[in-house]
This record gives C-alpha cells, sequence and structure tokens, in this order.
C-alpha cells in the first residue's frame, strides 16, 4: 500500500500540467486550415486516375480504305459471350474475321449468314488498332496508347507505380525536410506538383506518363507528410503572467 500510493502521489493533471502551454486559438485554426488547402490537388491527383485510365468499349478497327460491302463491315467482328452480361453475345473487343476472307466475300457477292457460315472463317488480332467508345470519355490512357488485349497489363501497372511513388516519398520526405526545412520542402513540393502536372498533359508515350506520374507521388506525399507535420507542430499562444517588475 505504501508504494501504490507513493505512486499515485506522482500522478498530476495533465491540463494543469500543460496549462502554460495556452490554448488553440484563432491564429491555429487559420494555419491549419491553409496547410489543409495543400492537400486538396493530393486528392484530386489520387483519384483521377479512375478517370484518366477507364476503358471505353471497343472493338478492332478496319481500314477506311477496303472496299467491302456494309453488310460484311457490320459482320467484320465476331461475337462472343459476355460473363459480365450473363453469357450475352457481344462483339469482340480483341479479334475480327481475317480481312482478306471478307473481301473475297464481299468481291464475290456473297452474304454473311445466308451464304457463308461466319463460324468458320478464320479470326486475326486487330491488326489496325481499335475503335473506342467516345461517348462519355474524349480521350483516356487506354485509348490513347492501345491499353487494351495484350496490353491491358499496362492499366492497373499505371497505378501500381503511383503508390510505389507514395512509398518513395514516405521515405525521402523526411530525410528532405531535415536536411532543408519543412516550409521549402512543403512550397517545393508544391511548385513540382503543378509543373509535373502540366508536363503531365502532354505525355507523348505511356512510358512518360508512368515515369511522371510517379514523380507526382512522391511529391504529392512528400507536400502531404511536411505539411502534417506542420500543422502538428504549430504552437499554441500564450499568455505572459504580470508580474511586478521595479524597473526603477
Amino acid at each position: 500500500m505504501p508504494a501504490a500510493t507513493s505512486d499515485t502521489s506522482k500522478i498530476t493533471d495533465y491540463d494543469a500540467a500543460t496549462a502554460f502551454l495556452g490554448e488553440w486559438g484563432p491564429f491555429q485554426r487559420r494555419v491549419v486550415f491553409l496547410l489543409c488547402l495543400s492537400f486538396i490537388p493530393n486528392g484530386l491527383t489520387a483519384l483521377s486516375v479512375v478517370f484518366l485510365a477507364d476503358t471505353p468499349d471497343h472493338r478492332c478497327a478496319l481500314p477506311a480504305h477496303l472496299n467491302l460491302s456494309a453488310a460484311w463491315r457490320n459482320s467484320s467482328i465476331p461475337l462472343e459471350e459476355d460473363a459480365n452480361r450473363d453469357g450475352a453475345l457481344v462483339p469482340s473487343k480483341c479479334s475480327r474475321y481475317k480481312v482478306e476472307n471478307l473481301l473475297n466475300y464481299s468481291e464475290r457477292g456473297l452474304l454473311p449468314g445466308a451464304d457463308v457460315n461466319l463460324s468458320n472463317v478464320p479470326k486475326e488480332g486487330c491488326l489496325d488498332g481499335w475503335e473506342f467508345d467516345h461517348s462519355v470519355y474524349t480521350s483516356t490512357i487506354v485509348s490513347e496508347w492501345d491499353l487494351v488485349c495484350d496490353q491491358s497489363w499496362k492499366k492497373p501497372l499505371t497505378t501500381s507505380l503511383f503508390f510505389g511513388g507514395i512509398l518513395a516519398g514516405s521515405f525521402v520526405s523526411g530525410q528532405l525536410s531535415d536536411r532543408f526545412g519543412r516550409k521549402m520542402v512543403m512550397f517545393g513540393t508544391i511548385g513540382l506538383q503543378v509543373v509535373t502536372t502540366l508536363i503531365q498533359i502532354f505525355s507523348s508515350s505511356w512510358i512518360m506518363f508512368v515515369v511522371l506520374y510517379f514523380l507526382l507521388a512522391v511529391e504529392q506525399i512528400s507536400n502531404y507528410v511536411v505539411a502534417f507535420v506542420l500543422g502538428m507542430s504549430v504552437p499554441v499562444c500564450t499568455t505572459i503572467p504580470q508580474t511586478d517588475l521595479n524597473l526603477m
């Protein structure tokens, strides 16, 4: 019992012990609010991939100069079952009937289905690219660089590389802050985010896009971490107690 009483006597009221720090006032609220404003572009960047990397409906493209009848153009894409639509038949997204055969049938005046059994027509890949549906998106990275079929793995890799940049920036931001100061790193990364985003708009290839997206993730998380630490470190207002000073 005496030991327990001794330990209890050492416990002091936390509020009383930290009362000298002052209270959370308007100054602190303004600073934290301004720091939070710098987070807004981070959220936009992180969620932009939902729209930038969306996969529109697509089908194999046919060269415009081909002398095919309308019937054979409309039947140039084989139908396949779509598991996402309860097995409904939809145009294939990664194959087409062999163009040479279609030209032969069209020149002979044969009709698909009536004169030619389409299941016997050989198929080939989308050798002339794809036609994308632009009713929802004018352009995405998928339609811009044909990230479908055998190139579809690049779409999830884009997101993975972004979060790889988040991981890398989490390690780098602390080191940079200790070396150059948190305010310099925060404002520097905000400026770099603007520059990187503007350059990314004019990406000429998928590789260029993902490299800039990786750098953008590094800058984004560095901005967030540094601003968060600055917000936690905002000094509170203190009141200097009045004292009777005899300056004479």
